[in-house]
């Protein structure tokens, strides 16, 4: 079954992306219908979703623009896009719906930016393993995040770089 992945550009998909994110994180839908709202609004931020044949949206990841505030403490994650909120129907887990919506979200940055960053739990393998492929590495363990509380053993905030260069972060190899 061949999914495809587009930017969302209608109404009806954060209805849907709505939908599964209460599923996924047992939160209200309207809440999660709310979030979803917000987010598409902020300038530099996108939606993308994956659509099975029938037409169906089966999953949706996030990009969004994160700005660094002036009065930030020294260990603050950087401003830049960051990819994060990614959530797919268990119906299609595991058949490649996640590496598509993570290279067309790579590519959205790619035009936009020289990097990309994400967060993840240090216990998530899964989607450590998922960003590797697209170039991302540890940059650090010892950050802060505006607004984010990370369950478990704590985070690691990745990174990715496009143009060759590692001079960005703790975790870039020495160029």
């Amino acid at each position: 079954m061949a999914i495809a992945v587009r930017l969302s550009d209608r109404p009806q998909d954060l209805i849907v992306c709505a939908r599964l994110s209460a599923e996924y994180n047992g939160e209200e839908e309207r809440a999660a219908l709310v979030n979803a709202q917000q987010h598409v609004n902020k300038p530099r931020n996108a939606l993308f979703v994956a659509v099975a044949p029938t037409d169906e949206v089966v999953g949706y990841a996030r990009v969004s623009w994160v700005n660094r505030a002036v009065d930030a403490a020294a260990n603050a994650a950087p401003k830049g896009y960051y990819l994060g909120g990614m959530v797919i129907d268990e119906r299609f887990r595991r058949r490649g719906v996640g590496t598509r919506l993570t290279a067309a979200r790579m590519k959205f940055i790619r035009a936009r930016a020289p990097q990309a960053w994400y967060l993840v739990n240090q216990d998530n393998q899964a989607s450590i393993d998922l960003h590797v492929p697209h170039g991302f590495h540890e940059a650090t363990r010892d950050f802060t995040f505006p607004g984010v509380i990370l369950d478990g053993p704590g985070g690691i905030l990745c990174h990715a770089r496009f143009d060759g260069r590692a001079d960005t972060c703790p975790g870039c190899a020495p160029g």
